[in-house]
């Protein structure tokens, strides 16, 4: 389970308990980290750590506790870093044995993955040691990133060297930390421009025996097609060519993007004719939805071919946006076959309800249909707020 996923599987549980993500650094918690960096620093003021961290928790979010235990951990500890990062390994747990991270434990090695990004960065080799040893336990993405940054030719032959790990979690450390685009950090600019260092890693990865990966190598292609489409495309292409079922994952899932923008290239990657002889017929969309209610809307392809073709279905909501323009946005349908002549029937309900991704404005949106990249006819509803 790749570490986004890992959080949306939790802010999933938030729903019903929207607390519970924030409050893991709770004073129980803190307390914990205390008294295992006590154990091994025995020097180390438990009491007077715990008072500085706990003076204004109650509202910071997730990530300003970790930065606060991380700012405490600085005052605390003994000041070269070679104590602290002695210190630090005494302090950690058992590795991963599985490529999936259950619950929240993990979230513990935040604080220590911050130090190490921000109090280690002039130490490379330490540093770099002590991310493995926190990327085996939980995952070192965010703080790999300002060595990156700063010394991007020495972090990048670590990398290197880390594709061949015998830990998946290194492994995968290689494909996400380099990430030019990855979810909540900042954007890695130098390899965002040009990522053929990047594209260089996921080469050897590509083949990976374990989906954990390469669904991390695919996730980071799909980041680089917002940026370099045609530059991925040429990737997909050259890694058609192999008959490794791992690699033809990664292609369709890394291509997802390039998919939803219609890429002609991309989808003939896929098998699909994005020049496919089919209508559009009658497209019927309500004219009105109220906020919280459903929409409902149906129509038909008619296909014109001589042959059967596949057909990648898709729907494009309009949505109106505070500036009174409207903003587009694809989702899946679905993947099917049409033979020659066949009218295939689809109905669909797009929901209106209140969703904490989605800010919605009253006004005029659309519905468009879009097969196999191309877009078709459109049908205009009115959003209703009561």
């Amino acid at each position: 389970m790749s570490f986004s996923i890992y959080c949306l599987s939790i802010f999933a549980t938030m729903e019903q308990q929207p607390t519970l993500l924030k409050y893991f650094f709770n004073e129980d918690k803190v307390s914990h980290i205390g008294r295992d960096l006590l154990v091994a620093y025995p020097r180390f003021d438990l009491e007077g750590f715990i008072d500085m961290v706990m003076n204004d928790l109650d509202e910071q979010s997730l990530s300003e506790r970790a930065w606060s235990i991380t700012e405490a951990m600085r005052c605390f500890l003994p000041k070269y870093y070679e104590e602290v990062a002695a210190i630090f390994k005494k302090t950690f747990g058992p590795e991963l044995h599985s490529d999936r991270m259950e619950g929240m434990d993990g979230f513990y090695y935040m604080p220590f993955g911050n130090y190490v990004a921000k109090y280690g960065l002039d130490d490379f080799g330490l540093s770099i040691d002590l991310l493995r040893e926190i990327t085996i336990r939980f995952t070192s993405e965010f703080p790999i990133r300002p060595f990156l940054e700063k010394y991007p030719k020495r972090t990048l032959a670590v990398l290197n060297n880390w594709v061949n790990d015998p830990n998946v979690h290194v492994r995968r450390l290689v494909s996400e930390g380099s990430r030019p685009r990855l979810p909540w950090a900042s954007r890695l600019r130098e390899f965002q421009m040009d990522p053929t260092p990047v594209i260089q890693l996921l080469e050897k990865l590509k083949e990976d025996p374990e989906l954990y990966v390469r669904r991390s190598v695919a996730n980071n292609l799909n980041d680089i097609g917002k940026d370099h489409p045609e530059l991925v495309i040429e990737v997909l292409t050259d890694w058609s060519r192999s008959k490794d079922l791992g690699t033809q994952w990664i292609i369709k899932h890394a291509s997802r993007s390039l998919i939803k923008d219609g890429n002609s290239k991309a989808l003939g990657l896929l098998g699909y004719d994005p020049n496919v002889n089919v209508e559009l017929v009658d497209l019927q969309v309500e004219d009105k939805v109220e906020m919280g209610d459903v929409l409902n809307f149906s129509f038909s392809i008619l296909s014109k071919e001589k042959t059967s073709k596949d057909l990648m279905v898709d729907f494009v909501v309009h949505y109106m946006k505070a500036n009174g323009k409207q903003a587009a946005k694809v989702f899946k349908l679905a993947k099917t076959k049409i033979r020659s002549g066949e009218d295939l029937e689809f109905n669909k309900k797009v929901s209106f309800k209140p969703i904490s991704t989605r800010k919605y404005y009253k006004g005029l949106h659309a519905i468009e249909i879009q097969v196999n990249g191309t877009r078709f006819g459109k049908g205009e509803f009115e959003l209703i707020m009561t």
